[in-house]
């Protein structure tokens, strides 16, 4: 019989997860140094750093240069995925679930700055995401930003989970309230376009505005949903 072990990285990945989840290590927690690392589990620096590497992907932890790993913010990949009903149907398929920026770009739009309380002529960031399963697109969506992050961080994050967890990241800035509307509309050619569906399907189209502290709307977010294999679902526990 032939024992298959784990390779040294994983392990080291494995390990540092469930101390994350567990909650041995909370949120800003530091990690143990890659020095360290290599003592605790008698390995060389390659699988450490590959170990970090995977963790970093996950979104688990982000490193800053010369200061070590942090334990990241997973709050807003939860708050999205609870709203939407994410969580409820594919907590044990991360690994299937994509996004991908498709524009970014910095706008003058009176009526949405309006809406996120900015002078009308305030420049503010606008966002064009998909989001696949399965590499099967499942979310349209278009988001207007208060410029608070720069456009080009937006750029050069364009897989990132969700908006929130980047506003966390960078800016420490919490989303503490959302707002929703929801409707069935016909999709735009456009819109079935992008999420490969018939020009006349009917989508559920949402509009959703995320508050930091003080009810300062930090997002407003326009997303239609492709229902064919999927159905919003949201619950709430008092």
């Amino acid at each position: 019989m032939i024992i298959q072990t784990k390779p040294a990285y994983q392990k080291i990945y494995d390990s540092i997860k469930e101390k994350i989840v567990e909650g041995t290590y909370v949120v800003g927690d530091i990690l143990p140094s890659e020095a360290e690392l290599e003592k605790m589990f008698n390995v060389s620096r390659t699988p450490v750093r590959n170990a970090l590497k995977q963790l970093e992907n996950d979104k688990l932890i982000h490193r800053v240069q010369g200061k070590g790993s942090f334990v990241s913010n997973q709050q807003p990949k939860q708050t999205w995925t609870s709203m939407s009903g994410f969580r409820n149907h594919y907590s044990n398929d991360w690994e299937k679930i994509s996004v991908k920026t498709i524009e970014v770009k910095k706008v003058v739009n009176p009526h949405f700055a309006k809406l996120l309380k900015l002078e009308e002529e305030t420049g503010i960031i606008y966002l064009k995401r998909i989001r696949y399963l399965n590499n099967q697109p499942m979310f349209f969506l278009e988001h207007y930003i208060r410029p608070v992050l720069s456009a080009d961080i937006y750029q050069d994050n364009t897989t990132i989970s969700s908006v929130q967890q980047l506003l966390k990241e960078k800016m420490d800035v919490d989303i503490v309230e959302v707002e929703d509307e929801i409707e069935a509309v016909i999709a735009t050619p456009y819109i079935a376009g992008a999420l490969q569906i018939s020009d006349t399907a009917a989508v559920l189209k949402g509009t959703r505005i995320s508050y930091a502290k003080n009810k300062e709307p930090m997002d407003l977010n326009i997303f239609y949903i492709n229902t064919d294999n999927w159905k919003y679902y949201s619950y709430f526990k008092f």
